[in-house]
């Protein structure tokens, strides 16, 4: 015998309150994954921010796009270039790599992705004999991710400016001949475009620096004067995340250097 019709009423409001219930928890739930992601990705650039590298480089990667691959890629440059032991820094620039790789693979028009893969590369390079970065394509395929990024905002600095520091290293490393026989290499042309970045973007703190850097490590007797007032000037900018604060504090060890060698 069944249950009487009250009873079954009751017992069937119970059962579709229940499935009621349970579909706005899982549909809670999937609007709360969305919602986490898009909180992720802020969260991780405010750890970005305040210089938790590694924090905001995972979660990021777990946040995944382009926009948070493209983030991982950056954070874990800054702890590769300043703040990792030295086994350690390879790895995380392998890793900066390929988080910018799979950002471009999801979003080939997104041309922050192409900046920090071309930051990763040339420092693959530079830790890399000559003739291993040579034969690994680092230069030739930097400076075409660095004309891509420039097709596709014409109007950044960015492009330029590494651009300028790809022609710089280039001819520190491989000689003015070599340099402009295997890659069109220049000098003139990495301080032209230097010069141009920074005038476009003089508070882009380490942009500036990295072209300070490559001209004075190229020719200081040249140079030197230029690039110490760059980095004076560096110093004394206001800083906008932990990033650049890292980057100053390597702009007044660059100071130090400079002034002890001629001996003041």
């Amino acid at each position: 015998m069944g249950e009487p019709p009250r009873a079954r009423d009751r017992a069937w409001a119970r059962t579709t309150a229940f499935g009621l219930a349970a579909l706005g928890l899982l549909v809670g739930l999937l609007l709360g994954v969305n919602g986490w992601a898009a909180d992720d990705l802020a969260t991780a650039q405010a750890l970005y921010e305040r210089g938790e590298m590694g924090a905001a480089a995972r979660l990021a990667r777990t946040r995944g796009g382009a926009d948070g691959l493209t983030l991982a890629a950056k954070a874990t440059l800054v702890e590769a270039l300043y703040l990792a032991a030295e086994p350690d820094k390879s790895p995380l620039l392998e890793r900066a790599a390929r988080d910018a790789s799979k950002a471009l693979a999801i979003d080939p028009r997104y041309e922050p992705a192409y900046l920090q893969l071309a930051i990763a590369l040339g420092q693959m390079a530079e830790r890399a004999s000559p003739i291993t970065a040579h034969v690994s394509g680092y230069a030739k395929e930097g400076r075409a991710l660095l004309e891509r990024a420039h097709a596709l905002a014409p109007d950044d600095p960015w492009p330029d400016g590494l651009l300028g520091i790809w022609h710089l290293q280039l001819v520190r490393r491989a000689s003015a001949m070599l340099a402009a026989e295997l890659y069109g290499a220049s000098e003139a042309e990495g301080v032209r475009l230097c010069r141009r970045a920074a005038a476009r973007a003089p508070a882009a703190i380490a942009l500036r620096y990295g072209c300070a850097v490559s001209m004075l490590e190229l020719n200081p007797e040249r140079f030197g004067r230029e690039a110490l007032a760059t980095l004076v000037a560096i110093v004394r900018m206001p800083a906008a995340n932990a990033a650049e604060r890292l980057v100053q504090q390597a702009a007044s060890r660059e100071i130090g250097l400079l002034r002890q060698s001629a001996g003041h």
